[in-house]
């Protein structure tokens, strides 16, 4: 039992020393990408951003609506460099 609590113990500590996400990892803001995505759709809104990681590159995934439409523009943007990796429509059922 001593033994399972310690070991507890010990990846809660492990945890804690953790950076809070990996956007501390990211010299790309989520600001910086968001305004990256939407030069590419005028009129677009920002649906949702998130950052993931891509094997060892972390990538901001960036959806834009697009206005008229009901699908969205999915922008890939690095989150290291800014550039955009990847610009593709995705219809509603995609998603």
């Amino acid at each position: 039992m001593l033994r399972f609590f310690l070991r507890a113990l010990c990846l809660v500590l492990a945890l804690a020393l953790l950076p809070d996400s990996v956007e501390a990892e990211s010299q790309v803001s989520r600001d910086q990408a968001e305004m990256t995505a939407l030069k590419l759709v005028p009129g677009g809104a920002v649906v949702n951003s998130s950052l993931e990681r891509d094997g060892r590159r972390l990538v901001w995934w960036v959806d834009i609506s697009i206005p008229g439409s009901r699908n969205v523009k999915a922008i890939h943007v690095d989150a290291r460099t800014g550039a955009v990796l990847s610009n593709a429509v995705e219809a509603p059922e995609d998603r």
